[in-house]
């Protein structure tokens, strides 16, 4: 019986392998969207759980998930497939399994791709609404944004790298500039409570937990790049491990920063922050205040670009699931060979040949 084994691509050459260590790194962490975490993702936590040991819970999930990427990076010395997760799990469970696992992952990225194309277009509408007073339809921002996606796509990875890597970079700036007058303004006196295992460890920690996972959003996806690695048995593991840590890192020490600029008592107070600052006001108000109107519109740019970035980054996940999927019969031929010619487009774009084995 003749079935189909994803295996290392023996096709490479130096010519096809663009991407290092911090390219890889900043592809997986651009899919978090930084900047989104701290004005989205840890605003919203902190008024739904009401818990302030958030920082430390980024700590936790880091921890744990480098325990999981001992493994996951191991594997990726063996095995180099566009197809991650489907190539890992078709290897040591069976095909079918893998096959399961694979569409799991197709389907979650692109779910990903759709909720953040409309989060892009409200974003855009209401940020020019707001200095201009037209109030453009959203959808035509999302359209545009997908002609964009679509163009970085088709390119060689490495422009897609450089793009992402300048976009990550200002949003780590924007942050930083936060976090250092939020040190240095605390609104209730420096405190490290929110950085000790005792303030996350209460009543809620699960929900805390659950809300911080989403900030290591795409972090397994370091082995999609395998096959456009310089070296994917060193440059996989290391920008797994890079992105953890410094994601981990990154975000304890900005929630703790935010909750500092608030006050901890406030923003863990159920009657402390009105519905009308929960979220994203929260951290836009707090700059507003502190460094002044025109921070707010660098951020609100920032914001924007930040959710283009976790595009890209979903979109380059999902092309190459594609084309290893369609490489290995699971796709259908008619609609895969598309995606197949955008992943292979130019240097650095090549993948392995489906591989067979009686």
């Amino acid at each position: 019986m003749v079935t189909s084994t994803p295996t290392t691509s023996t096709t490479r050459t130096a010519e096809h392998r663009r991407l290092g260590v911090f390219a890889v790194a900043f592809m997986i962490i651009a899919a978090s969207a930084p900047l989104t975490v701290l004005a989205g993702g840890v605003t919203s936590a902190y008024a739904v759980t009401h818990v302030d040991g958030i920082p430390f819970g980024y700590i936790v999930l880091a921890v744990a998930l480098g325990i999981f990427a001992i493994g996951y990076a191991a594997m990726s010395r063996f095995v180099t497939n566009a197809g991650a997760f489907y190539a890992y799990v078709a290897q040591g469970i069976g095909r079918p399994t893998g096959v399961g696992a694979s569409v799991l992952a197709f389907l979650s990225y692109n779910a990903m791709q759709i909720g953040i194309y409309g989060m892009l277009g409200f974003q855009i509408s209401s940020f020019i609404e707001s200095k201009t007073g037209w109030a453009s339809p959203w959808w035509v921002w999302v359209l545009l944004t997908i002609v964009l996606v679509g163009v970085l796509g088709v390119h060689r990875v490495d422009l897609s790298a450089k793009v992402l890597g300048v976009l990550v970079a200002l949003e780590f700036v924007a942050v930083i500039v936060f976090d250092l007058f939020a040190f240095g303004n605390p609104a209730e006196g420096f405190t490290a409570a929110p950085i000790t295992p005792s303030a996350l460890f209460v009543p809620g920690v699960g929900a805390v937990l659950a809300f911080g996972i989403a900030a290591f959003m795409g972090f397994e996806s370091a082995a999609i790049y395998g096959e456009e690695s310089k070296d994917p048995k060193r440059t996989i593991p290391r920008a797994t491990f890079l992105a953890v840590c410094v994601s981990g890192i990154f975000y304890a020490i900005s929630s703790w920063a935010l909750a500092l600029a608030v006050g901890p008592s406030k923003i863990t107070d159920p009657a402390g922050i009105s519905p009308e600052e929960a979220g994203p006001p929260l951290f836009f108000n707090f700059v507003a205040e502190d460094l002044g109107v025109i921070w707010v519109d660098v951020m609100s740019i920032l914001f924007i670009t930040s959710l283009f970035a976790a595009l890209v980054s979903f979109h380059n996940a999902v092309a190459r699931y594609a084309f290893s999927l369609g490489r290995e019969g699971v796709l259908p031929g008619f609609w895969v060979p598309s995606v197949s010619r955008a992943v292979r487009r130019g240097p650095g774009r090549s993948c392995s040949p489906r591989s067979r084995s009686s």
